[in-house]
């Protein structure tokens, strides 16, 4: 993915910082690599990956980075609270993240209403598009591998997210719903029943790792016209370090086990910052 960025004046740096990351928790971040490839390789059929408009490798870039990115902040987080993940664990979260990306394309992108895609039938008409027919693939197949009878806090929590498209007009209910709401939604197909305490702390770790992804998309997000906490602050790197500095403090004082998920993102932080201080394309960009 960095064979093409080698002409970067910062090219040394950014691999540098990169691998900072990486090396911060190398055990848990390959962990999380080698469960979103395996789950691109398991859930993304043949026939979409030769339907589609854009390269195979950009394809695969598209899914593994959100599986591999919220997958480590989920097990890192249940690490916090010395819960383990196993790899049936893991591979839900991953198969949830990939109906979450496309689900948000087929919103934003395509303009579908929310309505249509939380129906439980099928739209007929909608099956030629690549994207919804692979939406549906991929809801089937959550409910074949997390039953309702057994993941009842994940359907409950699902209709809950659902109702909740369409707070952004208000960025105090924005991030308390859709973000929280989301990241528990997570969280519970990994594991039907959550400590009291980790779900608490979700009011704070979800919204600091939805203020990182606004910094990541600062430039792209301003350009669209999308308001956000971070994007309104007069001082955005400052703004994510203060909702960083929170979270420690309310991790520290209220999880056993909080080093390993403050170092992580901590680092992940850091390469963000280094990233868009340095002006630098998204690897996106390159493939």
């Amino acid at each position: 993915m960095l064979k093409d960025a080698r002409g970067l004046v910062h090219y040394q740096e950014l691999l540098a910082s990169i691998n900072d990351t990486l090396s911060a928790d190398k055990e848990r971040w390959f962990s999380c690599i080698r469960a979103s490839d395996a789950g691109f390789q398991e859930f993304i059929p043949p026939w979409y990956i030769a339907s589609s408009k854009i390269k195979p490798e950009q394809l695969y870039y598209r899914f593994f980075k959100i599986g591999a990115i919220l997958l480590y902040e989920h097990i890192s987080l249940f690490s916090a609270y010395n819960i383990t993940v196993d790899m049936k664990a893991k591979k839900r979260g991953i198969l949830l993240s990939f109906l979450k990306r496309v689900y948000d394309d087929l919103l934003d992108n395509e303009h579908l209403d929310k309505e249509v895609l939380f129906s439980f039938q099928p739209n007929k008409e909608l099956l030629d598009n690549a994207d919804y027919r692979l939406f549906i693939d991929l809801r089937k197949k959550i409910r074949e591998i997390a039953s309702p009878s057994e993941f009842t806090n994940y359907y409950t929590t699902l209709k809950e997210v659902h109702a909740a498209q369409g707070f952004e007009d208000d960025l105090n209910n924005y991030i308390p719903y859709k973000i929280k709401n989301g990241f528990l939604l997570d969280m519970y197909i990994i594991m039907n029943d959550l400590p009291m305490g980790l779900i608490r702390a979700m009011d704070v770790t979800a919204e600091f790792f939805a203020c990182l992804d606004d910094f990541y998309d600062y430039d792209e997000d301003l350009a669209k016209g999308k308001v956000t906490y971070i994007n309104q602050s007069p001082d955005p790197k400052a703004a994510l370090e203060k909702k960083f500095a929170e979270t420690a403090a309310y991790l520290r004082s209220n999880s056993p086990n909080p080093d390993g998920y403050l170092k992580g993102v901590e680092n992940l932080m850091k390469n963000v910052f280094f990233c868009r201080e340095k002006k630098l394309n998204k690897l996106s960009l390159f493939i």
